[in-house]
């Protein structure tokens, strides 16, 4: 039924860049009537240029839009460059009812996310945050849903997520939170855990580069071999073809540019925020999103006028050694991560009272193109089998396979070393796994403060019920 009045009523779009756009075709596709506007004009046309149909339709003004829509309405507001939620609130408030429903599907912070469904709270009107993985194409084809809001919120938009959901498997990639600002908070984790991967391959395939030297169709060939196995995804997708002597260079410059976007988007420095202020040691993600990369031009003028260059090529003699070698760090660095995400989720589960369901999260974000490798069903299924997991390597089978993989870690940690070049997120990894590996750490000897800092200042108006809808 709700499915049904959601379809009739016809659905609001507000914000026009990319993912909006492409939400608003998905969603004309799947048979819902859309209504979209955006303050900038050159946005609304890019929506008219791409022949939308009768059933998109492009509002003139925000009150046009409203009064385009039958009550109770839904709107999704995208916030991009030219529009923030403050803004939209500003915007959209007076014309707002009691019963319809406003969801948030930016990249907002979660805090802030927590304030605007207190804010709507007083006006009777419903709220939800969303967060969408999967880039411009999954919003186009079926992204990652992660939704919260309160039940009735929740109920009422689920046929609509289903539809802009992809699937694996038959089931729509979606998870549901109880609060909005929970939702926002897994969509800041999964944006972390991401960087963290990019940060890993580029280093791994940095240390592959230095360490063989192979013509690069050999290359190539040794590095397709990475396309099977645990590693397999979008991700391993891109950077086996870093080689190729065609696309070496638009395929290096692919990881380069999503790396620089992983030190401007504001989601991994919220994530490492958030992880200081819970306790959460999140040390790879930290390095994806905190180390300064140098461009790739300033890196090889650099090397052409040191006086010395980088000893590349002296592990020519076992390329396929270094090969498994690689692989292997690379496996272990990626589990690493996923672990250092899920603490900090379980860490807001306890703290924050967000009270996450992880294998549903675990499960939806196999549908994202972007952190798909076949290590998160193997994640999936261990939250199957005990849903309470303390952590990921807490698992039998998770943590055997990390300690299959340790040694190849340690073995890249020292080869980054020999070719005299970083491995911020390599090294972090095995820091880490060393770390969570010991009874009784060094850093146990040093005296505490008697007073540690409270909680609540570091975090003044996140608490187990306060934002609730």
């Amino acid at each position: 039924m709700a499915g049904s009045d959601t379809r009739q009523n016809g659905v609001g779009i507000i914000g026009l860049d990319v993912l909006g756009r492409n939400v608003a075709l998905h969603l004309a596709e799947s048979d819902f009537n859309v209504e979209a506007f955006d303050w900038a004009p050159a946005k609304t046309m890019a929506l008219r240029e791409q022949a939308p149909g009768p059933k998109v339709r492009v509002a003139a003004s925000v009150s046009d839009l409203m009064a385009s829509l039958r009550p109770p309405r839904t709107i999704l507001f995208f916030s991009g460059a030219d529009s923030s939620m403050n803004f939209a609130l500003d915007q959209l408030l007076p014309a707002l009812e009691a019963g319809d429903l406003l969801m948030d599907a930016g990249n907002s912070y979660f805090k802030d996310t927590a304030r605007h469904g207190r804010l709507l709270a007083e006006q009777w009107i419903q709220f939800m945050g969303l967060g969408l993985a999967g880039g411009e194409k999954g919003a186009q084809h079926g992204a990652v849903v992660m939704a919260g809001g309160a039940r009735e919120a929740r109920d009422r938009a689920r046929p609509l997520l289903a539809a802009m959901a992809a699937s694996v498997g038959g089931e729509p990639c979606t998870c549901f939170c109880e609060t909005a600002a929970a939702a926002h908070f897994v969509k800041m984790v999964h944006a972390g855990i991401e960087y963290a991967l990019l940060q890993l391959l580029s280093e791994t395939f940095g240390l592959l580069q230095g360490a063989v030297l192979l013509p690069d169709d050999e290359l190539q060939d040794v590095s397709g071999a990475w396309h099977v196995g645990v590693l397999n995804g979008h991700l391993m997708d891109i950077t086996g073809r870093v080689f190729d002597p065609v696309n070496k260079q638009t395929t290096r410059l692919l990881l380069d540019e999503k790396l620089e976007s992983a030190k401007n988007d504001p989601l991994g420095k919220w994530a490492v925020q958030s992880a200081w202020e819970l306790g959460v040691p999140i040390p790879t993600i930290e390095a994806a999103v905190g180390t300064p990369r140098i461009a790739a031009a300033e890196r090889r003028q650099a090397l052409a006028t040191a006086p010395f260059r980088q000893p590349v090529g002296r592990f020519a003699g076992d390329a396929k050694g270094v090969l498994d070698e690689l692989h292997a760090a690379l496996h272990a660095g990626m589990m690493i991560a996923y672990a250092q995400g899920m603490a900090l989720l379980r860490a807001a589960s306890e703290q924050l009272g967000f009270r996450f369901a992880l294998r549903e999260i675990s499960r939806a974000w196999r549908g994202c193109a972007h952190l798909r490798t076949t290590l998160l069903d193997d994640i999936a299924a261990a939250f199957q089998a005990t849903p309470d997991l303390p952590g990921l390597l807490s698992d039998d089978d998770l943590s055997q396979g990390v300690m299959a993989c340790q040694e190849s870690l340690r073995r890249a940690v020292w080869r980054a070393h020999e070719l005299d070049t970083v491995a911020p997120a390599l090294l972090a990894s095995l820091d880490y796994l060393d770390a969570d590996r010991a009874a009784w750490l060094p850093a146990n000897l040093v005296q505490v403060p008697s007073r540690p800092p409270a909680r609540a200042a570091a975090m003044p108006h996140i608490g187990t019920c306060d934002y609730k809808i």
